[in-house]
């Protein structure tokens, strides 16, 4: 039962938080061991419990086990009821030097609760008197993000990035726990070990997210190169329609959606207050255009539209979306290459008039940028990409030679990314890493 809910809180968290996990090699596998780290949030004992192979027993306060359901779910997972009137310490501290006495593994923020957002302040001394008594190494946990999921004094958690960090043993000498044992001042430097290992990845963590914070509020960018290119299509396609006597027909179908999306994009930049919110819509803006669109374009100029428009749409809605928890330059990196994608291989279907030729073009994209930027799940996302050309292929015909050209595109594509594109996204982070620091 427990690793069954392990295995969907773990798939959860990673779609909902996109959690990453780092450094769990350092959990012993067996044997008494405390598992020490901050705590930010609400879900930080699960977050922490879940990537290991063995049940964490953490103290939680005895009232929830009272609560139908997630009494039974957090007693499940290994939490064990601690009294926390003043004065009931004692007998929590035995109770974890009894689990830790039987070799099993103790999880215990020593903050002794949840922590406001910022590195760690003064810490029990709790955790170093298990390890001094029990012997028991100490893996100190950051965990990195999940005061922007789950804040101290929010009711729900919101979608964020969190990444979890186990961090190199800290173990004992023997003789001088021996010989010190009662020394508070050596619980103390223990303690500061522990707080130590824990900062030293919580800093940059905290860093990062006052930064994404910071540029989330900032004033929304200037006209990007990418989108200008639609003003320059719909011209095009509009004398095209002209030249074949469709323009008449075609008309409201090539300007309408183009229209919309310049539209919001001036909304974006005089009127939407900055957010997180609006600088999602305005990246998607391009993608939802070109999949609203190509139809419309392909009509007005005489070019094949191709018949399986709604797997091309999945495919590339599907990849756009499991970037809403990658870093955002990652995201305006993907739809930058998804509209250069788009555009010449509506292009190259005036020279190859290959129904499929749009649709393998950009599925190929998905899978090659996925795996590229090693996106989480690219895995699944270049299988599925896969799949999807395989399904096509199958209900159309085995693929013609003329794909082949539509196939290339992709990998140009890829390699302009990253010999332009990265350097000059590379050098904005830098520079606003800069600004921050000189803060």
């Amino acid at each position: 039962m427990l690793n069954l809910l392990k295995s969907i809180g773990l798939w959860l968290c990673r779609i909902l938080f996109s959690v990453e996990y780092h450094g769990i090699e350092h959990v012993p596998r067996s044997g008494a061991v405390i598992i020490a780290g901050n705590h930010p949030s609400y879900l930080d004992p699960v977050l922490v419990s879940l990537p290991v192979g063995r049940m964490i027993r953490f103290m939680a306060w005895d009232a929830l086990f009272r609560i139908p359901v997630l009494g039974w779910f957090i007693r499940t997972m290994g939490a064990f009821p601690v009294d926390i009137r003043r004065g009931k310490g004692e007998s929590a501290f035995l109770e974890a030097k009894r689990i830790l006495e039987s070799g099993q593994a103790l999880g215990i923020f020593p903050e002794g609760q949840r922590s406001e957002r910022g590195p760690m302040g003064k810490l029990k001394t709790g955790t170093a008197r298990l390890a001094i008594e029990t012997g028991a190494p100490i893996v100190p946990v950051t965990i990195g993000g999940a005061s922007r999921a789950w804040p101290k004094h929010r009711f729900l958690p919101k979608p964020a990035k969190i990444v979890v960090r186990y961090h190199a043993p800290i173990r004992l000498d023997q003789a001088e726990r021996e010989t010190r044992r009662a020394d508070r001042a050596f619980q103390q430097e223990v303690m500061q070990r522990v707080a130590a290992g824990i900062n030293r990845s919580l800093h940059p963590a905290l860093r990062g997210a006052d930064l994404m914070e910071r540029w989330y509020r900032q004033p929304p960018s200037h006209l990007r190169t990418y989108e200008v290119a639609p003003l320059v299509v719909a011209i095009v396609v509009t004398a095209l329609a002209d030249v074949r006597r469709r323009l008449d027909e075609s008309v409201a179908g090539i300007w309408m959606p183009v229209i919309c999306y310049y539209f919001m994009l001036a909304l974006d930049l005089a009127v939407i207050r900055p957010s997180r919110a609006a600088k999602w819509l305005r990246n998607s803006l391009p993608v939802w255009l070109i999949l609203v669109w190509h139809r419309f374009l392909a009509s007005a100029a005489g070019l094949p539209a191709g018949e399986l428009n709604a797997l091309t749409a999945g495919g590339v809605l599907a990849t756009f979306f499991l970037f809403f928890y990658e870093d955002y330059y990652t995201l305006q990196k993907f739809v930058r290459g998804l509209v250069v994608v788009y555009y010449p291989a509506l292009l190259l279907l005036t020279g190859w008039p290959e129904p499929r030729g749009v649709m393998t073009a950009a599925l190929l994209f998905c899978a090659l940028f996925c795996w590229r930027q090693r996106v989480l799940y690219r895995w699944l996302v270049v299988v599925v990409m896969i799949a999807l050309l395989a399904v096509a292929w199958a209900l159309t015909g085995p693929p013609a030679p003329a794909l082949a050209v539509y196939a290339l595109l992709p990998v140009a594509v890829m390699a302009y990314l990253q010999t332009f594109v990265n350097a000059a996204y590379d050098i904005r982070r830098a520079g606003e890493v800069e600004t921050a620091t000189q803060r």
